[in-house]
């Protein structure tokens, strides 16, 4: 794509509002097929076909390629609302998202080879190393091994895989002609996100396409530079960390509502009262739609306190930077409880397959799993910084 095609549609960029309201109207349809995403482990075609449609892997995306830098409010808001119709399209949704977010951050180099041929391209990541080795070479070095959780791998025309090593978690970027994926996607729950394992024997990875931890933990990678934008700025995972929230806040929603509609009409068994004039039922449900709401506002705060700070260019204190990561986790806590509530009210009926129900519930207890949402080790750093301890090294 030239750069006067890239200029017309920068210049046409959809707003924030449009790109939620995208997300809102294409829920329904994704939650119709949420069980076909679940049996064929994978999202449907039509769906992928729709999201990009709809632009949102462009959300985070750079103008200079395309893309509409609409900020990460926009969209965790595009994703919560994506995921009240299907957790893995929720989930998925996010790291399309996210991934040319990262994408922005490599080389200039790397950008360009990535989006040669089209601004629409969509990449998916692999973290977690098994029987792997990176060895240094002339001009970059040589991959071989397994990675596991390629989420969305059956789409992506590049992955990010992390350097595997005890000590270093770089990015290293291959195109999909490099990689063999393997199908081990038999799981709980997020089914239809197709997080299958990648298999590379002797792949050449050049240096311009390496980018160092270091730099992304600095907020001084080469890509923030080039392309100016302001979320740059920031450690990558301050910004990156809110996809997942945001997408288990949809899933609880999605789920209240599916329990909501499930009591309309239904007795107790044994004293025959209609379960929505049951006071018990009332008050479980206002607390878990309040406990979504709370979640959705500790959200929606976090976010416009990281544009601040993007914007601003001058970095918080160590306390209010843990404290975002704090209510990511929290947040992720917030929604298991939840979903623990709901599946208690809804009762026996909802266990069934073909019940949304158990759907959210099991999506909601497998995203809560996420690495970048361990409680213990959030709360921790947000501990040491209150009485002013240094933080925990990052390995790199």
């Amino acid at each position: 794509m030239n750069s006067s095609t890239r200029s017309q549609i920068a210049t046409s960029n959809p707003t924030s509002e449009a790109m939620i309201a995208r997300a809102e109207g294409l829920a329904p349809k994704f939650r119709e097929r949420s069980a076909e995403a679940e049996k064929n482990r994978r999202l449907p075609d039509d769906s992928v076909v729709e999201m990009r449609a709809a632009g949102f892997h462009k959300i985070l995306q750079p103008k200079k390629f395309g893309g509409f830098e609409l900020g990460i409010s926009t969209a965790a808001e595009c994703i919560r609302a994506l995921a009240t119709g299907c957790g893995s399209h929720g989930w998925i949704a996010n790291l399309f998202i996210v991934h040319n977010y990262q994408l922005s951050l490599f080389s200039e180099q790397a950008q360009r080879e990535y989006w040669a041929d089209s601004d629409d391209v969509i990449c998916s990541t692999v973290s977690f190393a098994t029987k792997s080795d990176a060895v240094k070479v002339d001009g970059g070095y040589r991959l071989n091994g397994r990675w596991k959780f390629s989420s969305g791998c059956d789409f992506a025309s590049w992955f990010i895989v992390l350097k595997p090593s005890a000590t270093l978690f770089d990015w290293m970027l291959i195109p999909r002609a490099d990689v063999t994926i393997e199908d081990d996607w038999f799981v709980s729950g997020l089914c239809g996100t197709g997080s299958k394992d990648l298999i590379l024997n002797d792949v050449f990875v050049p240096d311009h396409r390496v980018l160092s931890i270091r730099e992304l933990a600095r907020g001084t990678t080469p890509g923030g530079a080039f392309n100016q934008m302001s979320m740059a700025r920031l450690p990558f995972s301050w910004p990156a960390v809110w996809g997942i929230p945001a997408a288990l806040i949809g899933m609880a929603t999605g789920m209240a509502e599916a329990v909501r509609q499930t009591l309309i009409g239904k007795k107790a068994l044994f004293s025959g009262e209609k379960q929505v004039e049951r006071v018990a039922n009332q008050i479980r449900l206002t607390s878990v739609l309040t406990d979504i709401h709370a979640a959705e506002l500790i959200m929606r705060h976090r976010l416009s306190e990281l544009e601040r700070w993007a914007e601003a260019g001058e970095p918080p204190s160590a306390i209010d930077a843990f404290a975002s990561q704090r209510d990511a986790a929290y947040v992720a806590r917030l929604t298991g409880k939840v979903a623990a509530e709901l599946g208690l009210m809804a009762g026996a009926t909802s266990v069934y397959l073909a019940n949304p129900i158990q759907r959210f519930q099991r999506d909601i207890n497998v995203g809560v799993t996420h690495v970048s949402l361990v409680w213990e080790e959030s709360a921790e750093n947000y501990g040491r910084a209150l009485w002013e301890l240094p933080p925990k090294a990052i390995r790199g």
